[in-house]
């Protein structure tokens, strides 16, 4: 397979260092089948995974130094032991352990002489079930092309175990490589002649904005850079924590109704509320609201394409000390108010707007502003998607999937989230020099949507107890 990267999966390989490694993937625990241990499916998955052949775009590695534009090349022979592993947590296995060994494996970069994928298979969780996480570059895949790449290969019922995701394929390598290479030369220079044209969409819609909030005497949409400086905005040093949990989605789905909002909506509010409580137990209450990057996929349905996808959206959250009610109102509104700007742009000028902020920002830094400006963003809260169904690995269901995603200066926490059956998954993701104990963060999180919870319960009187016996199931560090 011989193919051009395109320009942002190129900026993916070119901020990936040893302090930042653009790693991103997920924790997935199974329910062993009756009669099985998670030792046991942990070796069957093992087999079969290094049986498997892999495909595009994980037989490949980046070429950025060869005559001509960066391109992925064939990898050759690919040593799927050193892929795919199989390791045991020592006891006593809490989720807490599980947590604290990923976030070792996810500081690791991948080498780039080897396609940019690995998975390891633990068992040893005192709950009996069988982890399994893996990851990738983010240059190979969008979060909804890995939703459908990873959870697509998992079967709706109990079965042999399927070919694993980097086995099964996407768009096919062309067979001549040298029709395919002037074919992707023609469409890279239609793509830069595109990317200019957005760049001057964006600008000029950018300036007619902002003379119209100077009008206005207020600040609307997308707000790049006006969130206060954090403990976020440090350096992102080389070691990372994470913690997860999950939130049941009948409340959330109550809550997001009672405020005339989205999930998406009631997860930021959880997101800012603990992040909130968190910042002021260490006495740093933010005094403005924080602004999170909230990606959103431009990939259509039924796209398979090895490639990123997605724009960005810069949200204010809300105002610090706000209520419950209050919070969710003005997120509710500023989420509303940065999808409509964002509707207004061409499918090149929104793809180009992450770019450009984070150009100025890196602009900026290198020129010794980032002490006297603002951060680009404060975090990045996103979410993959719902994974539609039952899924098996061979016999073994699956229960939960936290994503792991990945850092990048200037923001060091990153909540990422997905939907799996009555829950909604939480993996978040954080500069261990900022924050040592993700699960504090976690902590705060629960505690907030608890107050949300209270809130939608004196909306809706007769649901109030089936909420409760809900969120006593649905909040707990442990995936049931």
């Amino acid at each position: 397979m011989t193919r051009l990267i395109p320009p942002l999966d190129l900026a993916f390989l070119w901020i990936d260092r040893p302090e930042t490694p653009a790693n991103v993937g997920v924790i997935m625990l199974f329910e062993p089948a009756p009669g099985s241990t998670a030792a046991s499916a942990a070796r069957q998955v093992i087999r079969a995974y290094r049986s498997a052949h892999p495909a595009p775009p994980f037989d490949c590695v980046p070429d950025l130094v060869s005559l001509g534009l960066p391109h992925w090349r064939a990898a050759g022979d690919v040593d799927l032991r050193d892929h795919v592993r199989h390791e045991h947590l020592p006891a006593p296995g809490s989720l807490e352990q599980l947590c604290s060994h990923v976030a070792r494996l996810h500081e690791e970069p991948l080498p780039r002489t080897r396609p940019l994928f690995r998975v390891h298979a633990i068992d040893g969780l005192e709950s009996g079930q069988l982890a399994i996480y893996l990851k990738s570059h983010h240059a190979s895949w969008d979060g909804r092309y890995a939703l459908q790449r990873v959870f697509g290969n998992l079967a709706p019922e109990p079965g042999p175990v399927q070919p694993p995701f980097f086995a099964a394929h996407g768009n096919p390598a062309p067979e001549d490589g040298h029709r395919a290479s002037l074919a992707d030369m023609a469409t890279g220079v239609r793509g830069l002649v595109s990317q200019f044209a957005g760049i001057r969409e964006l600008v000029t819609r950018l300036s007619a904005q902002t003379r119209a909030d100077r009008e206005r005497g207020e600040l609307r949409g997308n707000r790049p850079f006006a969130g206060p400086h954090t403990r976020f905005n440090d350096p992102v040093g080389p070691r990372r924590s994470y913690s997860c949990f999950s939130l049941p989605l009948e409340e959330m789905r109550r809550i997001a109704r009672g405020c005339g909002g989205t999930l998406n909506d009631v997860a930021l509010a959880v997101v800012d509320a603990g992040v909130e409580r968190y910042l002021a137990a260490l006495g740093e209450r933010p005094r403005q609201p924080l602004v999170a990057m909230c990606p959103v996929s431009l990939r259509e349905s039924g796209d398979m394409e090895a490639t990123t996808k997605a724009a960005t959206l810069f949200v204010p959250l809300a105002t610090p000390r706000a209520g419950s009610e209050r919070r969710l109102q003005e997120i509710v509104a500023n989420t509303r108010a940065a999808k409509d700007e964002f509707n207004a742009l061409s499918r090149e000028a929104a793809l180009e707007y992450a770019v450009l902020a984070f150009g100025l920002w890196f602009a900026s830094s290198t020129l010794g502003l980032g002490a006297v400006t603002r951060p680009v963003i404060n975090l990045v809260v996103s979410n993959v998607g719902a994974i539609d169904g039952p899924r098996y690995l061979g016999k073994h269901r699956l229960v939960a999937a936290y994503p792991v995603s990945m850092l990048a200066d200037p923001a060091g926490l990153n909540v990422t989230v997905m939907s799996l059956g009555d829950q909604m998954d939480f993996g978040l993701i954080a500069n261990a020099t900022a924050v040592p104990d993700a699960g504090e963060l976690a902590t705060s999180c629960l505690e907030a949507f608890q107050g949300l919870g209270r809130r939608a319960r004196r909306a809706s009187p007769a649901g109030a107890a089936s909420t409760r016996a809900r969120r006593r199931s649905g909040t707990r560090r442990v995936s049931p």
